[in-house]
């Protein structure tokens, strides 16, 4: 099996999902009964980012969201908030093989994207494209479309001030190139959707990943050019350190009996510290706030440790999944109590069909959602999380997520 990626060409990529769906109901091997096309709720529906979202959950930035088919089957099991790769100006890595270990929580040696800038910004405007296209090719009706897509971006302020890096997220907010060559092969190839309405604004927010241990003002740096530069809605992922040496080792091991995770000392003493992570966030709110831009933080990043079980290559490793959802549970509780519950979350640590209704109550929103999707069943999970909200809803008569929200006290 190769090593590489190899991205589709656009008129591929469409050719082979329609003759698919016409020959099998399938795209990508996923079944028409997965597809999400509700006919009329609107219950989970939200507004996010000056835009309407169907559905609060989607996947998290990783390798699942690099490729326009990953992104395209994770829309058409419900996704709605699609967290692409994070990308950086070093896109030329080696990535070692294996780098996933998803046999129980999720552990990685690979973090950053596999693709060339070029083909990021081709693999994200292809699926874009496409998604408008089924949108009208399966009969989905507005109010199960609303559809966000979230640049990631890391992972140093001069890589993401370095023209390449400039011209992605440039491209990512008016892909007009892109799409007009799109519309030529459509009016060549693909005449029954050469009228189909495709925005030529991708994206008008972003994730902000940074790597372990970069300087706190770095970090703002970083928030602050993308708020007044490009005026970007903008949400700064903090790693899950920030909770503590203390509390992070006395919840995983003490309590739940993680024995075998190593996290070395350096990992909490080189992170953000509480203090500065105050004062960093209710600066960038006050920014973004002056430029009529949202500011949140995202709970959270993986967490980095020592590689003691040598499943994988290298000596440090990058753990998400089940194992990390306790730890940002307490920070996330720790942070919106610091801020008097004003404080947007968007969530990735651990979460599933069993907890994902608990995380919307509590007012976490979107939920993204990486170590769970990349296990058997895949995008296909996403319809039990679809299952699970409608329970939970139900359960209180909510009509709405900010009526969930509302009623959770009353359910704890």
């Amino acid at each position: 099996m190769s090593g590489h990626l190899k991205p589709l060409p656009f008129n591929r990529l469409l050719s082979w999902i329609l003759e698919e769906y016409s020959h099998n109901k399938t795209v990508f091997g996923i079944p028409e009964r997965w597809f999400y096309r509700p006919e009329s709720s609107q219950k989970y529906h939200a507004k996010l980012f000056d835009q309407s979202l169907a559905t609060p959950f989607g996947p998290a930035a990783g390798p699942h969201t690099q490729m326009a088919q990953n992104i395209i089957c994770a829309w058409l099991c419900g996704a709605r908030f699609i967290e692409l790769k994070t990308v950086q100006i070093m896109d030329n890595l080696d990535i070692p093989r294996p780098c996933i270990d998803m046999t129980d929580e999720g552990y990685n040696v690979e973090w950053s994207q596999e693709l060339a800038l070029e083909q990021s910004i081709s693999e994200y405007v292809n699926a874009w494209a496409v998604i408008h296209i089924l949108k009208k090719a399966l009969r989905i009706p507005d109010t199960a479309f609303g559809t966000i897509f979230n640049m990631s971006v890391g992972y140093t302020l001069d890589g993401i001030q370095s023209a390449p890096m400039q011209s992605f997220i440039n491209s990512m907010k008016d892909a007009s190139t892109q799409i007009d060559a799109i519309r030529t092969v459509l009016k060549r190839e693909f005449p029954a959707y050469a009228d189909v309405d495709i925005p030529s604004a991708i994206s008008n927010n972003v994730t902000v990943s940074t790597m372990h241990g970069c300087p706190p003002e770095e970090i703002e740096r970083i928030g602050d050019h993308l708020v007044r530069d490009h005026s970007l809605h903008t949400l700064i992922k903090l790693n899950p350190t920030l909770a503590g040496k203390d509390t992070v080792n006395h919840i995983l091991k003490d309590k739940l009996g993680y024995d075998y995770i190593n996290i070395p000392d350096t990992v909490f003493d080189n992170d953000l510290q509480w203090t500065q992570a105050l004062s960093l966030i209710s600066s960038l709110t006050n920014t973004a706030r002056r430029h009529q831009r949202h500011f949140g933080i995202k709970l959270s990043n993986t967490l980095a440790m020592a590689n003691v079980q040598k499943k994988l290559p290298g000596d440090e490793l990058y753990m998400s999944g089940r194992a990390l959802f306790p730890v940002t549970v307490h920070l996330f509780n720790k942070l919106q109590k610091a801020f008097d519950h004003t404080l947007h979350v968007s969530w990735s640590a651990g979460a599933d069909a069993v907890n994902i209704a608990a995380l919307l109550a509590a007012g976490a929103m979107p939920v993204t959602v990486a170590t769970d999707i990349l296990k058997p069943g895949g995008y296909g999970r996403f319809t039990q999380y679809i299952n699970t909200i409608d329970s939970a809803m139900d359960a209180v008569g909510a009509t709405s997520l900010e009526h969930l929200r509302k009623q959770a006290p009353q359910q704890r």
